[in-house]
């Protein structure tokens, strides 16, 4: 696989997972929606698959259930991983409410939950070893797809970049500069990875309190100074998969 040998063990778990709920049965893959980071899980869970030997068919978000009878009871739902799970944004935990009674099986990929999450059938996978795993006990540990995208090539880039979120996700404890670029919200789930991953690279260190501007850092080698977001997810996310296995890499509680 190509995401850093570091996280290899969990990512097979999860390949294990998607190989045995989907055997000989149609599989239905709908990504997360949101903004560029999310097309950075969806870019590396694409990819993911396809190392795998899944074979899938990717569909859109549609706003009734009704969509789906016609695969009721089945096939496999694979949901895509994110943060919809939270106080902030709450989407992913009502698609599957939704929908997720209309497949015989229905995996939802590494995400962070902050609300309770009590959903039978439904196979979760957390990105986190910590909070997510107190609202959600029943959830397997792995780490966030993006990663699958695996380390990046880019020419050395120079100097500081800023990339701090200007949503209400923000935690307001750093001010907004002149020189700082919400980067995520420049696109959406469906957005391609490399002009993400090019315009960070233009610097050699990033601050940043987006998490996947955090995780696309350490794929090109940048040194990363990590803040905390609104709620818990950049520093569980940090402790879980970026601390001790990238190097230069700082979370700043403050």
């Amino acid at each position: 696989m190509t995401a850093p040998q570091v996280l290899a063990p969990e990512f097979e778990r999860l390949a294990e997972t998607l190989k045995s709920v989907s055997a000989r049965r149609p599989v239905y893959f709908l990504p997360g929606l949101g903004n560029w980071g999310d097309g950075l899980i969806r870019s590396g869970t694409l990819k993911f698959f396809e190392e795998i030997g899944l074979e899938f068919t990717e569909t859109a978000h549609v706003s009734r259930g009704e969509r789906w009878l016609p695969w009721k009871r089945k096939g496999t739902l694979i949901y895509g991983g994110g943060g919809g799970w939270c106080n902030f944004w709450s989407h992913g935990l009502a698609t599957i409410k939704r929908v997720g009674h209309l497949f015989e099986d229905v995996v939802v990929l590494p995400s962070t939950f902050e609300l309770a999450v009590d959903l039978p059938r439904v196979h979760l996978f957390c990105r986190d070893e910590f909070e997510s795993r107190q609202h959600a006990p029943a959830a397997t540990f792995c780490h966030d797809m993006a990663f699958c995208l695996g380390p990046q090539r880019y020419p050395a880039g120079a100097g500081t970049g800023w990339f701090l979120r200007t949503d209400k996700e923000s935690a307001h404890r750093l001010p907004i500069g002149a020189g700082n670029r919400d980067l995520s919200t420049e696109g959406t789930h469906l957005s391609p990875p490399e002009p993400f991953f090019a315009a960070i690279a233009e610097y050699s260190v990033i601050h940043t309190d987006r998490l996947h501007v955090a995780i696309a850092t350490c794929l090109l080698g940048r040194e990363l100074h990590l803040y905390p977001g609104g709620y818990f997810k950049n520093r569980a996310l940090f402790k879980s998969s970026i601390e001790g296995r990238f190097p230069n890499v700082y979370f700043h509680e403050d």
